[in-house]
């Protein structure tokens, strides 16, 4: 019984490493770049003034469209806005007063 509750343990660990591993921005520094954050606020933290935050190109799900402009949630990118005032409001109107993690972003593949 042990051995099992060790071995579901070990799969639960991989899987929730896995999809940390996909997360939808890159903090970008002199040295590097770390690309674990949902939340694009976040990144902008971690990146600090000497850094920036890009859109994590090897999410497991590939961006769709190849707008210029990309609407990046925590489960999706959808590159399929032309200008950013438009990619800008659907990113408003996906976030809610609690969350917050709707963000436009340049395409990175345009």
């Amino acid at each position: 019984m042990r051995r099992k509750i060790i071995i579901i343990s070990s799969l639960l660990l991989a899987i929730t490493t896995s999809v940390a591993m996909a997360a939808s921005y890159c903090a970008v520094f002199a040295w590097g770049k770390q690309c674990d954050y949902v939340d694009y606020k976040d990144c902008l933290r971690a990146a600090g003034a000497h850094g920036e935050c890009i859109i994590n190109e090897k999410e497991d799900e590939a961006a769709s469209g190849t707008a210029p402009f990309c609407l990046v949630t925590p489960y999706s990118t959808k590159c399929i806005f032309d200008d950013a005032a438009a990619c800008r409001r659907a990113a408003s109107m996906e976030n809610s007063a609690l969350i917050t993690t709707a963000v436009c972003a340049a395409n990175p593949n345009h």
